[in-house]
């Protein structure tokens, strides 16, 4: 009789913890899973450097998650975030500049560069360069939307890199 009220009692229980289980609120998913889709504020690690944006001086920030590569490469390392401010060094500091989705005078271009394929520019959003330290860190930050997925934010620290960038 004992053994009865056993078999009974135990498929009572596992369908009671069941039920109690399914009324639980889902939670949410885990921050930092799926970045480009969750869109959360991303610390970029990377490098910059002098460029030229329709010939005039401009700054070209490669904003890495993972390790920074040695001098400056010939093709850009990826996943990334390119940011080309147009704009030389000394002026874009403590600037906020518009992203805009093609190079143009007083803006910025926020590139997204993926493992495989080419680099999709932002519609838009704002970058903003903090501060420069005198080692030549450069500490700044960016806002983005791009046409597919959900804006994304992220905050970069760039060491400066000499390059043989001319404008002219």
């Amino acid at each position: 009789m004992r053994a009865m009220r056993g078999v009974l009692i135990f498929p009572l229980l596992i369908l009671f913890a069941l039920t109690a289980r399914a009324q639980q609120p889902s939670q949410a998913p885990l921050a930092g899973l799926f970045n480009e889709q969750q869109g959360p504020v991303v610390n970029y690690r990377g490098y910059a450097f002098a460029d030229c944006a329709a010939s005039a001086p401009a700054v070209r920030v490669v904003a890495l998650q993972g390790v920074v590569p040695e001098g400056i490469p010939r093709t850009p390392p990826r996943p990334s975030i390119e940011i080309l401010i147009n704009a030389p060094l000394d002026k874009a500091v403590g600037q906020q500049f518009t992203v805009e989705s093609k190079a143009g005078a007083g803006g910025a271009v926020v590139s997204s560069c993926p493992v495989v394929g080419a680099c999709s520019p932002a519609g838009n959003g704002t970058v903003a360069v903090v501060s420069k330290a005198d080692d030549g860190t450069i500490v700044g930050e960016f806002r983005a939307k791009w046409a597919i997925g959900a804006p994304r934010a992220g905050r970069f620290t760039v060491a400066w890199r000499q390059s043989e960038n001319t404008c002219g």
